[in-house]
């Protein structure tokens, strides 16, 4: 989001307080390719973006410009004193903005969650997990993927050496309960005739051809949209 002056409440990385806004910067303060001194942009990531995230509004159905009209209604209640008509002369004003859509990239870290993500050590022998999906303390991160990475590595350095390790997790009695329920189906695999960045678990500014794309890749997320717009 690009602003016509320079805002002075962001001037680094923030983790926000905010329901809609979970983290955001002044990348003309943080960033030298969008480096301004006179007018601020702000990137900021809006999650989570919809009911199978763990959100109330599937946010992936709405235009981009219900997205930036939402997000700055809450910029307005962050900083009363510099965006939103509480501020003096109005308050910054918007440019220009750009909305990259990535279903399926935040979800809420709601209490309780923890207890479905695998420990790294598994029963399979010399087989272990890592990624920001598996136990371990932040929410889905680059650094919980770190985090992740450095006690996978503990469990394969901890068995080599004989040490005892943190144990494996057990899986919920339920989650075992609808696994042998379930039927099995074919992946849907990589559409490669596709050059949407959806294909890949990506991000793009949204488009005929990126909703095609989602069809065909992860229709839950449309179908999502078509319940929530009823």
């Amino acid at each position: 989001m690009w602003f016509d002056r320079k805002l002075t409440s962001v001037d680094h990385l923030c983790f926000s307080r905010s329901p809609l806004l979970s983290v955001y910067a002044d990348m003309s303060t943080c960033c030298k390719e969008y480096a301004d001194d006179e007018r601020s942009m702000l990137e900021l990531v809006f999650a989570p973006c919809s009911p199978l995230a763990g959100g109330k509004t599937n946010w992936i159905a709405k235009s981009d410009e219900e997205i930036v009209e939402a997000t700055m209604k809450e910029l307005a209640r962050l900083f009363p004193t510099e965006i939103g008509p509480g501020a003096p002369d109005g308050g910054a004003v918007l440019r220009k903005s750009a909305v990259v859509k990535t279903p399926r990239s935040v979800y809420a870290a709601i209490p309780g969650r923890n207890k479905y993500r695998p420990s790294q050590e598994t029963p399979i022998e010399n087989f272990t997990l890592a990624g920001d999906w598996t136990s371990q303390k932040f929410l889905g991160s680059m650094e919980g993927a770190i985090l992740a990475g450095k006690l996978a590595a503990e469990v394969v350095t901890d068995r080599s050496a004989g040490r005892p390790t943190q144990g494996i997790k057990s899986v919920q009695q339920h989650v075992i309960d609808e696994a042998n329920k379930a039927s099995e189906e074919v992946p849907v695999g990589l559409d490669l005739d596709s050059d949407s960045a959806f294909v890949y678990g990506g991000g793009e500014e949204m488009s005929q051809r990126s909703e095609e794309a989602l069809q065909n890749q992860d229709k839950e997320q449309l179908e999502a949209a078509t319940v929530a717009a009823r």
